[in-house]
């Protein structure tokens, strides 16, 4: 049975764009669901989901990431849904790397010290030098409806054994963070994702102009960037200098003495660095 909590200001409906800044968003919070994505999508579309407003679950039966893997989704980790406003820089390319940077600058506000793995990743680095995944977001539009589903290790990170085969890097977790890497204090789920959505959501409309500075914000926490790195995509691999994020949010590489800017692929660092550890 769902456990519903609404904020303090909003009745349970999607509110009017108009008063959009003049609310706090909602956080409908369930038990065990299929896919948090799914039932936030059925939510907007009976407009119960306003922009910026979510669906969070304690565990998922059939979480999915990226290409449509399958996400382990066990009780103790943030599993939630966040409905985007349709506009800039959420309507194009950038949609995937600014949520991620959102969530990346919220986490380094609680105290973690997270860098952003384009496109959609978030890294801790441990005093080993070496980083490892501890977030992922999926975007899935549907009928004008922007979500981002986000999916945060709390007490829980798949060991190495469990990844894909070819995984960019290894997971870990805010509880038990490998490495030595530093970081906030520890709650729960549901107390983290209450303050992310905070967070978020100030960040969005309290910036003079998100669309047009959040990439300048991003390329400072950009995992990687200034150093040497591979972007594989299906079948093709471009070694490269990174130098940043474009304006259209792809990865600019230095290669072959131009730089050119990349919309898709899976990221990895190269030379003596790769190798580390």
């Amino acid at each position: 049975m769902a456990e519903v909590c609404h904020s303090q200001t909003c009745e349970g409906s999607a509110n009017p764009a108009s008063t959009l800044l003049f609310r706090e968003p909602s956080i409908w919070r369930f038990g065990c669901l299929g896919s948090c994505l799914d039932t936030a999508m059925h939510m907007a579309a009976a407009g119960h989901l306003a922009p910026w407003d979510s669906v969070q679950c304690a565990a998922q039966t059939a979480g999915r990431g990226q290409l449509r893997r399958t996400w382990h989704s066990p009780p103790g980790n943030v599993y939630a849904a966040l409905r985007l406003p349709l506009e800039a820089p959420f309507d194009g390319s950038a949609a995937a790397p600014a949520a991620a940077f959102l969530l990346a600058a919220s986490l380094r506000l609680l105290g973690w010290p997270v860098l952003l793995k384009w496109p959609n990743d978030i890294v801790l680095v441990g005093r080993d030098g070496q980083p490892r995944k501890l977030a992922g977001i999926l975007l899935e539009e549907r009928g004008g409806v922007l979500l981002a589903g986000m999916g945060i290790n709390v007490t829980f990170a798949p060991p190495a054994a469990a990844l894909r085969a070819g995984a960019a890097m290894e997971a870990t977790c805010l509880d038990r963070p490998p490495g030595g890497a530093g970081g906030g204090y520890i709650s729960t789920a549901e107390a983290i994702w209450q303050q992310l959505v905070k967070r978020m959501y100030s960040a969005y409309i309290h910036c003079h102009s998100f669309s047009g500075q959040w990439k300048n914000h991003a390329d400072g926490i950009l995992l990687w960037r200034g150093k040497n790195v591979e972007l594989r995509d299906d079948g093709r691999s471009v070694r490269g200098w990174l130098a940043g994020l474009g304006p259209a949010g792809g990865l600019c590489l230095n290669h072959n003495g131009r730089l050119e800017e990349f919309f898709s692929g899976s990221l990895l660092l190269t030379g003596r660095a790769a190798v580390k550890g």
